[in-house]
């Protein structure tokens, strides 16, 4: 389920509350683009949440997350990132080594992400616990792609010792 995107008056309130405060182009896009861990640069695109999070900011009544607790929020995510490729990798969704290939698996996970993930968003568009959502759904993926190979072989394994009953 996507998250509530942000309405057309917040927008308008955002970018009234920016020039006022004297923030050039450039500083609105950092400014965005920090608040929302690098997902976005654009008020457009921000959610409702977040939104409303920078006009507390901007009227002064919250402060900012500190540099740290940013910090380890990006840290966080890039470790849930990271097993999510590592997962691709062992259900057999990624495969190679050479920059292309990395590309083509990163469009390949986005891809099943947005069309067939928990989230439908690509990963770079996820938050920390949408992030966790998906790494599950690949945990799980795991397990039954684990699972379904042991009953093949145990299949193929009674089906071979039926076939030598027959023979004997």
């Amino acid at each position: 389920m996507r998250e509530k995107m942000i309405s057309k008056a917040q927008i308008t309130k955002i970018q009234t509350m920016l020039s006022r405060l004297g923030f050039s182009a450039e500083d609105r896009h950092e400014l965005i683009s920090t608040l929302t861990h690098n997902r976005t640069s654009s008020t457009k695109d921000l959610t409702s949440k977040e939104a409303t999070y920078l006009i507390n900011y901007l009227n002064g009544r919250i402060s900012p997350k500190s540099v740290q607790e940013q910090q380890e929020y990006q840290e966080q995510c890039k470790n849930e990132v990271a097993a999510i490729y590592r997962l691709s990798y062992m259900v057999g969704m990624s495969y190679g080594d050479t920059w292309a290939d990395k590309m083509m698996n990163i469009a390949k996970i986005n891809r099943f992400c947005r069309e067939r993930g928990t989230v439908k968003k690509n990963i770079t568009e996820m938050t920390l616990p949408e992030l966790k959502k998906t790494r599950k759904q690949f945990e799980t993926m795991l397990n039954n792609n684990a699972d379904n190979a042991v009953k093949k072989l145990i299949d193929k394994t009674l089906k071979t010792n039926k076939h030598e009953e027959f023979i004997q």
